[in-house]
């Protein structure tokens, strides 16, 4: 199992959720480590699609580690194609239908660039 510890996340506001516990995953050789106390809003979903796919669901985990790869892959050496790809993968490995992981993996490679942080 690539998960190496527990999904502890929690409501936190009206918009964020929040990380319990440190979360650790495995993707083939790289540990993703996202620390206690991270911040995000799930899967960034336009309300408007919010019928087709939810902010959360089978995907939160996936979601969960994309937000912290954008927000910080550029200090960890990881590119924004390369954090979508991990989306990609851990959705996948979560049982993540194939045409909501595409259509959400397509999703973010059109649209990610406005979100991904570089600096």
């Amino acid at each position: 199992m690539p998960e190496l510890d527990e999904f502890d996340l929690k409501y936190y506001d009206g918009k964020d959720f929040i990380l319990e516990k440190d979360y650790r995953y495995m993707i083939g050789e790289k540990l993703i480590h996202i620390p206690a106390g991270f911040k995000c809003d799930l899967a960034s979903v336009p309300k408007i699609f919010r019928n087709v796919i939810n902010t959360y669901g089978d995907h939160t985990k996936a979601a969960v580690i994309h937000d912290w790869l954008y927000r910080n892959g550029h200090n960890l050496g990881v590119s924004r194609k390369e954090a979508d790809k991990v989306f990609l993968a851990v959705m996948k490995e979560q049982g993540v239908g194939f045409f909501k992981r595409q259509l959400m993996y397509r999703a973010v490679r059109t649209f990610g660039m406005f979100a991904y942080k570089e600096d």
